[in-house]
């Protein structure tokens, strides 16, 4: 029997391990199970990794959708109730032992704990005689397939980016069709599971009513995109009151959509001169995807809370609470920083302009440790993704591969002023401000009187720079002659004879 395991990728189209599992077992009988489906539900993990309740309720109603949609495909679906990662293993090898299951199919993932989980299940599930088949469709191009001259891999987008367009004009991802349902009335079996686990969900009803989880509804929202914004989407993807960009985060977290599948519509719809422009700049965005996942998968420090760039860890945070709760709440007296805060705790989504607007405020402005933000957003995103948010983050904080320049420093009303130069976007969600006009909203404390409920900005944008500037040249230094010393000291030793094998 043939078992496909599946994690975040849930869906049944351009779903290479279902295919191939599926494919395996064609000789068997038309519409009797041809092979089974497992997912394992880690309801402790997710506390451990700071899951949203709103990405859980999303990721929960997307598998009802899934297990009920391969219940119609002679393929039943079911749910394994365990802790933690560390669980996994013997999970899966008392349900492939009970149901003679002889061929595992997934797709790989590159978070250091999954990749743990995962070469424990090999171990445990060789020894047991099944055979694992392991696909790479959470990216376009495999984390270790692209290299730079040395061998190592690619650190710079830029030049990645270029490696990547190369190796994408001769690989064409496939985005096979879903498997044709059968005339059957299978039930999904794992439903109970769900059920149960949705139940002890607490989100709003305000939060989920503003999402459609699943399959059908990634792709209506891809088929929307590509006809009403891609044309426009590289000169207006900027501006968070317009609804310009694709809105298919969730869906690509959660693997409701392949990221083949978005890239097979980008090209197709370039064959239209005016869409042309848009397509190649979403498709841009596509290979961060991609970057982000090969430096999670080849620098496993990041994984561990640590800074891409080790010399940043040396920086010496400020511990404030208080300005950190202002931040959180959106009383920050930055109208574009609180708008964009308020609008991701309302909604679980936040513009991508804006993520790098707030994660620069709170690393360099209020000069709060950057996993802090990190921290928060998972806690709060319904596209909730350990790569793209810890890159994001570690890119706006100078501490990341690709990081921005320590000295650059985005001024926040300048930021409001170029890209919600009317204003509608922060008085959408800082209804303090709806009565200040389009010049008067982003420097609010010019005119108390006009908005006496809304706080003044809790620290001075004048000398941010500076200030960071003069930090992260002291850790540099620090940095240099602590790695200086210990080259010194490794020299002593092998003068000395000793530590020689």
């Amino acid at each position: 029997m043939n078992l496909v395991w599946y994690r975040n990728d849930l869906r049944v189209a351009a779903h290479s391990p279902l295919q191939a599992a599926l494919l395996e077992s064609s000789g068997e009988e038309a519409c009797t199970p041809r092979a089974l489906a497992v997912y394992c539900l880690c309801q402790v993990q997710w506390d451990q990794h700071q899951v949203a309740p709103l990405r859980r309720w999303y990721v929960l109603q997307s598998l009802r959708e899934l297990g009920e949609t391969l219940a119609r495909r002679g393929v039943d679906l079911h749910v394994l109730e365990v802790d933690t990662f560390d669980d996994v293993p013997e999970a899966l090898a008392q349900f492939s032992d009970a149901r003679g299951v002889t061929h595992l199919y997934c797709n790989r993932e590159y978070p250091l704990n999954e990749k743990k989980r995962d070469k424990v299940v090999a171990e445990r599930l060789r020894g047991q005689g099944v055979t694992l088949h392991g696909f790479d469709d959470g990216v376009l191009v495999p984390p270790a397939a692209l290299r730079t001259g040395k061998g190592t891999p690619y650190t710079v987008f830029g030049a990645y980016k270029k490696r990547w367009d190369v190796w994408m004009a001769d690989h064409h991802p496939a985005v096979t069709p879903a498997p044709p349902e059968c005339d059957v009335s299978g039930d999904f079996v794992g439903a109970p599971v769900v059920e149960k686990a949705l139940q002890t969900l607490s989100v709003p009803e305000a939060l989920t009513k503003q999402w459609s989880a699943g399959e059908d509804a990634a792709w209506q929202q891809l088929d929307r995109f590509v006809e009403q914004n891609l044309a426009g989407y590289r000169r207006q993807r900027d501006f968070p009151d317009l609804d310009a960009t694709s809105g298919l985060s969730a869906a690509l977290s959660a693997g409701t959509l392949s990221v083949a599948s978005c890239y097979r519509a980008a090209t197709q719809a370039m064959v239209d001169a005016g869409s042309r422009d848009g397509a190649a700049c979403w498709i841009g965005e596509l290979a961060w995807r991609d970057f982000y996942r090969q430096i999670m998968a080849q620098f496993p420090r990041v994984s561990r809370g640590q800074a891409f760039r080790p010399e940043t860890d040396l920086l010496q945070w400020n511990q404030d609470q208080e300005r950190f709760a202002a931040w959180c709440e959106g009383r920050t007296g930055y109208p574009l920083v609180d708008a964009a805060m308020r609008q991701l705790v309302a909604t679980g989504w936040m513009h991508n302009r804006l993520r790098m607007v707030t994660a620069m405020f709170l690393s360099k402005h209020l000069w709060l440790d950057w996993r802090w933000g990190e921290a928060f957003f998972m806690a709060h995103l319904v596209d909730g993704d350990f790569a793209a948010n810890n890159g994001g983050w570690q890119w706006s904080a100078s501490a990341g591969t690709d990081a921005v320049p320590y000295f650059r420093v985005f001024n926040p009303v300048r930021q409001g002023q170029r890209f919600d130069s009317e204003g509608r976007f922060i008085a959408r969600w800082v209804p303090e401000l709806r009565g200040l006009d389009s010049k008067q909203i982003h420097e609010p404390w010019k005119q108390p009187l006009l908005a006496p409920d809304y706080p003044p900005p809790i620290v001075p944008h004048a000398g941010v720079r500076e200030r960071v500037t003069t930090a992260f040249k002291a850790a540099k230094t620090q940095f240099d002659q602590e790695q200086s010393m210990g080259s010194a000291m490794d020299d002593n030793m092998d003068n000395n004879g000793k530590g020689k094998a």
